[in-house]
């Protein structure tokens, strides 16, 4: 797969990042990045309030609802429950949106804004490490990303998160080439992280940053960063909170610093409310999301290898950097059994800037026979995957019992692997005439139609991921002077989702062996099931919302006496134990 490529002398500093090889190409302006972003963002922007939330959403959803509702700006709380696992930039942000729309799935429209961020910042970045072209081909690459435009209409901390450490980075890399003031940037840039994901982004934006400072200048690179002022604007913008919140609530500090950070890598964390990812599982998620993309970046290996040379072009030192940038995120999550697959996010932007460097060398006739081959072979295995899903795409999909609940799936099967079919022989078209431009085109363009195949099938999927189907049905059948009780996981926090869409407070049912947050300690929040069971046999009117994390394909033996079904979503069962007026 080698990649042919005119070699050109690096600069004489034999750690220098940035254009050399291609300066004579041309340069387009800030503004096309500006409009490429803007562009990307009405897109996908365009009906984020479909699906409804799903669970991991609805917990920021609340959180920031109830912050609106009380006034409350600075304590987090979910159910009214002190809620202080995460850092607050989120639910701001969220809160904001809701003062203006009211509580509602537009509040999407914070991972959105992050996205248009995100890919303005690789767009330049590009632009300083391979010259303009190469930048707003890394933006349409991440634009068309599958893992980056579903993450960009979920409302989470992580794209937040990931626009901080593309800020960052290229802050840093302008203070490499220009005034170091840029540094400053770079800490702002990571103190708004902090306050949307923890120290997570110091880690990651550390790892190519502190690879390649001590490349070009050893240990004098740690000067040039401006440790002293920067962390001084770093502590301006995190601390203040933090400081506030542990003033105010005994327990968080120990909690957050230790047993959310440092516990929760070693997946020690107390309570156990979360479940690693296998590690095969990751790295395949990280491809997935990469795609169509992912048949690309193989082939930038050869020039990363040689960006590790002293002897290396600078186009080729910036693959080497790119590369320990992703490279850093994958390995360093791979070493956390605590793991998530949706932490490989901060990488794609660099896998888009590598893939973008690839089509680049393709254009200009600089990839040789081998990497056309495998281009090929990419191709005709999409082909493969297409025709499979047409053959036996039905029989698949219902190896997953929870399909069966959602059957509108079923007739997006023939068009999303027709779709599959036409970019894979495509694909295969542009390999075997080394056309570089109806590769790309075919990549980007299948995404157009992929994306929003992807996003009618999650609206389809909301029985057995959301809420509100749940909550409706409790608004139709439950009366309001009837207490809600949920049959909470260990990771309590599912219970968001349901008080957002039934605004109505819900009795979490005591999870068995659950170890509570030290900030918690002391405070009753959940009712013992042996007080659940006396309070259902006794003639109160209850409901209780079972755990939707338990496979269950009954409901009997989720109440201890009698009771009627009122609704049954997938996992998600609603029972009353009184009889209907």
């Amino acid at each position: 797969m080698a990649l042919r490529e005119e070699r050109v002398a690096a600069p004489a500093d034999s750690g220098h990042l940035g254009v050399a090889a291609f300066t004579h190409r041309r340069r387009w302006p800030p503004a096309a990045a500006v409009a490429l972003a803007l562009t990307a963002g009405a897109l996908l922007a365009v009906r984020c309030d479909r699906p409804p939330f799903f669970d991991n959403e609805g917990r920021f959803a609340e959180v920031a609802r109830e912050m609106v509702e009380s006034g409350d700006w600075i304590t987090p709380r979910l159910d009214g429950t002190l809620f202080l696992n995460k850092p607050p930039l989120t639910y701001w942000l969220a809160g904001l949106v809701f003062r203006v729309t009211g509580p509602s799935e537009w509040a999407r429209l914070v991972p959105v804004l992050a996205a248009v961020v995100t890919l303005f910042a690789t767009c330049r970045l590009g632009a300083l490490l391979y010259g303009a072209r190469v930048g707003l081909l890394a933006g349409v690459v991440l634009a068309t990303s599958v893992g980056f435009a579903l993450e960009a209409r979920t409302l989470r901390p992580d794209l937040v998160m990931a626009a901080s450490i593309v800020v960052a980075i290229l802050c840093w890399l302008r203070g490499e080439h220009g005034s170091r003031r840029w540094t400053l940037g770079l800490w702002a840039a990571l103190g708004i992280g902090a306050l949307a994901k923890g120290l997570v982004p110091l880690v990651v934006a550390g790892i190519p940053i502190g690879i390649a400072s001590l490349r070009a200048h050893g240990w004098r690179g740690v000067g040039r960063i401006r440790p002293l002022a920067g962390l001084c604007v770093l502590a301006a913008i995190v601390l203040p909170w933090h400081v506030l919140v542990a003033r105010q609530h005994a327990g968080f500090a120990w909690d957050y610093v230790v047993n959310q950070h440092l516990l929760f890598f070693f997946d020690r964390k107390l309570p156990r409310d979360s479940e690693g990812d296998a590690l095969w599982f990751f790295w395949t998620s990280f491809a997935t999301r990469a795609l169509p993309w992912t048949i690309l970046l193989p082939l930038a290996l050869p020039d990363a290898a040689r960006g590790a040379s002293r002897t290396a072009t600078a186009a080729e030192r910036a693959s080497f950097f790119l590369a320990t940038w992703a490279g850093g995120v994958l390995l360093f999550f791979s070493a956390a059994p605590s793991r998530l697959e949706h932490y490989s996010l901060p990488a794609l932007p660099a896998a888009a800037l590598l893939a973008a460097r690839v089509w680049d060398l393709a254009s200009a006739g600089r990839l040789g026979r081998a990497a056309w081959a495998w281009i090929a072979a990419a191709g005709t295995a999409l082909v493969a995957v297409g025709v499979v899903g047409l053959v036996d795409g039905r029989a698949l999909l219902t190896r997953a019992y929870w399909i069966a609940e959602a059957p509108a799936l079923f007739p997006l099967l023939v068009p999303a692997a027709l779709t599959v079919v036409a970019i894979g022989a495509l694909v295969l078209v542009a390999a075997l005439g080394r056309r570089a431009a109806l590769l790309g085109g075919v990549l980007a363009g299948g995404m157009l139609v992929v994306v929003p195949i992807v996003l009618v099938a999650l609206v389809d999927m909301t029985p057995v991921f959301s809420w509100r189907p749940v909550a409706d049905a409790i608004a139709a059948a439950v009366p309001s002077d009837v207490p809600i009780v949920f049959e909470a996981p260990e990771e309590y926090q599912q219970v968001g989702g349901l008080a957002f869409y039934t605004r109505r407070p819900i009795v979490i049912l005591a999870p068995h062996g659950f170890v509570p947050p030290t900030y918690l300690e002391g405070q009753d929040i959940f009712l013992a099931r042996e007080e659940f069971a006396r309070r259902w046999t006794s003639g109160e009117r209850l409901a209780l919302v079972s755990d939707p994390q338990q496979r269950r394909d009954d409901a009997e033996g989720l109440v201890p006496g009698p009771y009627r079904v009122v609704a049954h979503f997938g996992d998600r069962w609603v029972l009353v134990n009184y009889a209907a007026r």
